[in-house]
C-alpha cells in the first residue's frame, strides 16, 4: 500500500515538472475544491466584489504549476504539498487585498447603485465600458509581481512611488537621487514592461 502511494506521488510530481496535460487537470481536481474554501474564507468581503475564490485558485494553480515545471519545488510527501499550497494561496490572497485597497483603488470609494424603478423619471444612462474581469485582473496581477520580482531595489522603489503618482521630481527627492537618474531608471522600467506586456 505503501508502495502504491508512493508511485501515485511520483506519478503527480513527475507529471506536474513535465508539464503533462493529463497530470496537471488531476492536480487540479485534487486540490482546487479545498483551496477555493481557504480563499474564500480569507478574501475580504469587500475585495470579494472584484475578485472571486476561484480566481485565487486559479493563480495559485498557475504560480505552482509554473514553478514546479522550473524543478523549484522539493516536496517529500502530499502534506508538504498541501502545505506549500495553503502558503502560496494566502499569499495571492494578501496581495490581492493589498492591491485593491491601495489609494485611489480603496474598496471604501465604490459606490453601489441600485438598479433604476420602473416609475423612475430620471433619464437612464448607458452602463460604463467593462474593465477586466476578475480572471484577467488576476493574471495580470501575477505577471506584475513577477515583474517586481525581477527588478532591482532601486526599480522597485521607483515603481512603488510612480503607483501613488508622485512626479519625477517628487520621486527623486524621495530616493535621494537627482531627477536626470529617475528618468534612466524609468526607461529600464519602461523596457522590461514592453517585453513582459508587449506594449506597442
Amino acid at each position: 500500500m505503501a508502495d502504491e502511494e508512493d508511485d501515485r506521488w511520483q506519478h503527480l510530481i513527475q507529471g506536474l515538472r513535465a508539464g503533462n496535460g493529463r497530470v496537471i487537470q488531476e492536480f487540479c481536481d485534487l486540490y482546487s475544491s479545498s483551496l477555493h474554501r481557504l480563499a474564500e474564507k480569507h478574501l475580504p468581503d469587500g475585495v470579494k466584489r472584484r475578485v472571486g475564490p476561484e480566481d485565487v485558485v486559479q493563480s495559485v494553480c498557475r504560480t505552482f504549476i509554473r514553478r514546479a515545471n522550473e524543478g523549484q519545488f522539493q516536496l517529500e510527501d502530499s502534506e508538504a504539498l498541501w502545505r506549500l499550497l495553503c502558503a502560496i494561496t494566502l499569499s495571492k490572497v494578501r496581495e490581492q487585498t493589498r492591491f485593491h485597497m491601495r489609494q485611489k483603488r480603496g474598496l471604501n470609494q465604490e459606490v453601489h447603485k441600485s438598479p433604476p424603478s420602473p416609475d423612475d423619471s430620471q433619464p437612464s444612462f448607458a452602463p460604463a465600458a467593462p474593465g477586466p474581469t476578475p480572471a484577467e485582473a488576476v493574471e495580470f496581477a501575477d505577471q506584475f509581481h513577477q515583474l517586481l520580482a525581477s527588478m532591482d531595489e532601486e526599480e522597485r522603489q521607483l515603481v512603488d512611488l510612480k503607483l501613488q503618482q508622485l512626479t519625477n521630481e517628487e520621486a527623486a527627492e524621495r530616493m535621494g537621487v537627482s531627477e536626470r537618474t529617475v528618468r534612466r531608471i524609468l526607461k529600464r522600467v519602461q523596457a522590461r514592461l514592453e517585453k513582459v506586456f508587449e506594449v506597442s
